[in-house]
């Protein structure tokens, strides 16, 4: 309110100009913090933008951007290979995790990667599965079945060796499976000859795993691994493949 005053109140444009531009940066910041929040509720990207008076693909591409950098970018070594994991895989993750939260799960399995996957509309991963008929209300639905059938089953604790002192308060932890899948993604992009990971890698390595909760679950809805593997291959030589540039039959 000060700075909406200020930039009304000034006769001097410079001094109105630079007050809006601050006012502009914090109405930006708020937005983001409540557009987080809206995301951790699982409001779907079209109720994100109704409410914020912009079209779903402007609100898509806005605050995926900035929630891809707060992912922080990197590279990944992997085989003597430089991998960039791109902005649309690094969402996947930050979802799978806001998915995992929200079921009030002790970790993230692949259950949740996969919601995190068609959550992350941009790419192949999410148009495979929804034509396959895999819709985000089904895949919840098994991730929580899953989640109140395993509670305290020591198979699904974390197996990472990342530590949190005491004081610390740590991210939702890995599942060892889910884990597993983060490190088979980056084999499935060097196994392809890609020089980035992306979504597309995500859900190949889901269905390397035949006992993750993530086949499970798509096999409950009568959608095996070979089906989404064809389906991604389909996309990926299908005319308007250029952006996700992975094939699924490798270099041969």
């Amino acid at each position: 309110m000060r700075l909406a005053r200020q930039a009304a109140a000034a006769t001097e444009p410079a001094a109105a100009l630079r007050a809006i531009a601050a006012l502009r940066r914090n109405l930006d910041t708020l937005e983001a913090e409540h557009v987080d929040a809206a995301l951790e509720a699982r409001c779907s990207w079209r109720q994100i933008a109704e409410a914020l008076g912009v079209s779903r693909q402007a609100a898509h591409r806005k605050h995926t951007a900035r929630l891809a950098e707060a992912a922080q970018a990197r590279t990944q070594s992997v085989s003597g290979n430089r991998l960039v994991i791109v902005a649309a895989a690094r969402v996947a993750v930050v979802m799978a995790r806001q998915e995992a939260g929200a079921a009030q799960s002790p970790n993230v399995g692949t259950e949740h990667l996969l919601a995190g996957l068609i959550r992350q509309h941009d790419g192949a991963a999410a148009e495979a599965l929804t034509t396959l008929g895999v819709t985000l209300d089904k895949v919840r639905h098994c991730a929580q079945a899953s989640t109140d059938r395993a509670r305290g089953e020591p198979e699904t604790a974390d197996h990472s060796v990342l530590g949190t002192t005491p004081k610390a308060k740590p991210k939702l932890p890995f599942s060892r499976r889910g884990r597993a899948a983060l490190e088979q993604a980056l084999r499935e992009a060097v196994r392809l000859g890609n020089d980035h990971l992306g979504v597309e890698h995500l859900l190949l390595a889901l269905m390397r795993d035949s006992q993750s909760r993530a086949v499970e679950c798509l096999e409950r809805l009568r959608v095996t691994p070979a089906m989404v593997e064809a389906e991604l291959q389909r996309l990926a030589t299908s005319p308007r493949a250029g952006e996700a540039g992975a094939s699924v039959e490798g270099r041969g």
